[in-house]
């Protein structure tokens, strides 16, 4: 069994809202009197209620059509209210706020097999994965997966279902991933709306084994993650995880790894899970702000795949807090955000799918082209090849 390292230098939701539709009625006073709600133009009208008064509606006499009232956005989207939002130069240079036009997220799972989550971290708490077949805290395995009171996830370190993060890492990894964007509060994740699958395989004092990576791979294959972020490096290959990565590529999930901080060539030396040879993997690169790869980040002409913003880039912690970080980790996880809102704006895309179009859009520049396979990171560009990007 191998230690693995980290790949890092250094509410309950509201009540749904009732909807409103626009009803078109025919000429004459008997249909206007039969349809209740305000007169918006003549012949229309806006009523609020659910599905099923929607369909009462229409079997009213006059009435021509029924329709939900949709929301429309404005081409042009104005900052997020997170204080520290002008303060991310790596959402700038991954083009992230282009792909916001057309996705901010959705309910993607997207599982972080790290240190854990701060479980009270307002930027993280809303975007957390729910375990619907858990009934919390009654000391009973209700799934019977082997773990008690999993409600957002397990503890392959302990095993036991509390993710609670007590070493910070997988605080700041989910934090570039799906900080809630646009309340007010720290930093903005490439997505701002994800379900966050905390699946702790990190030891509170910073290490991971091949049994609590490879548990927590099987864990969130079994519920549903269609993304997994493994910012995570050791040295040596396993049968064990090989096969779990390969029930990833089999079930169309995208895993994303960190290229690791060695300042090594991968072609040479290999890192796993990084270098394990699958259409499910993504091996990241890191990038500084100028584009440059990071000093400290490996890298592989045939072996890292892409490049990410990894050199100082703003990252949740502890407490609410923030705070700079470094490593292939984050460069991992802005990857690991642009494809939820990848899988969110194509929602029966699968992992290959998803590579595919990060790899295939990804900027070539300078020195990362004798350095990696492919470029950096372009999330717009990515969301465009996906026939979803909506022009300013």
């Amino acid at each position: 069994m191998w230690l693995f390292c980290l790949a890092a230098l250094a509410p309950a939701a509201a009540a749904a809202e009732t909807p409103t539709w626009l009803v078109g009625t025919a000429a004459g006073p008997t249909a206007a009197r039969s349809v209740p709600g305000a007169r918006i133009a003549p012949g229309i009208r806006v009523v609020r209620g659910d599905e099923a008064s929607a369909r009462r509606l229409r079997r009213l006499p006059g009435v021509r059509f029924v329709e939900r009232n949709r929301r429309f956005r404005p081409s042009s989207l104005s900052a997020p209210t997170d204080p520290l939002f002008g303060r991310q130069w790596a959402l700038r240079s991954a083009r992230v706020r282009g792909a916001w036009l057309s996705t901010v997220g959705g309910e993607v799972p997207v599982a972080v097999l790290d240190s854990g989550i701060d479980l009270s971290n307002p930027d993280l708490a809303p975007n957390l994965w729910t375990n619907r077949d858990e009934q919390p805290g009654n000391g009973v395995d209700d799934d019977g997966n082997g773990f008690i009171d999993d409600l957002h996830g397990p503890d392959t370190v302990g095993w036991d279902g509390d993710p609670s993060d007590g070493y910070g890492h997988g605080t700041a990894v989910a934090s570039v991933i799906g900080a809630r964007g646009d309340n007010g509060f720290g930093i903005s994740g490439v997505a701002w709306s994800v379900r966050l699958m905390p699946v702790k395989v990190v030891h509170d004092k910073g290490w991971a084994t091949t049994a609590t990576m490879v548990a927590g791979l099987r864990y969130a294959l079994a519920n549903g993650a269609r993304i997994v972020n493994m910012s995570l490096n050791g040295p040596e290959a396993s049968q064990a995880l090989d096969e779990a990565i390969r029930q990833a590529e089999r079930q169309g999930v995208l895993v994303v790894t960190s290229a690791g901080n060695d300042g090594a060539d991968r072609d040479r030396l290999p890192s796993y899970p990084a270098s394990v040879r699958s259409r499910a993997v993504i091996a990241v690169a890191s990038t500084g702000r100028a584009g440059e790869l990071a000093p400290s980040s490996a890298f592989g002409r045939d072996s890292v795949d892409i490049a990410a913003p990894g050199e100082n880039v703003l990252a949740g912690d502890l407490g609410g807090r923030c705070a700079p970080r470094s490593g292939t980790s984050f460069a991992a996880a802005y990857v690991t955000g642009a494809a939820a809102l990848l899988a969110a704006a194509r929602p029966g895309a699968s992992g290959s799918r998803l590579r595919a179009a990060l790899l295939g859009s990804a900027r070539r520049s300078g020195e990362l082209d004798d350095a990696i396979a492919g470029g950096r990171l372009d999330v717009t560009a990515a969301l465009r090849r996906l026939g979803r990007l909506r022009s300013p």
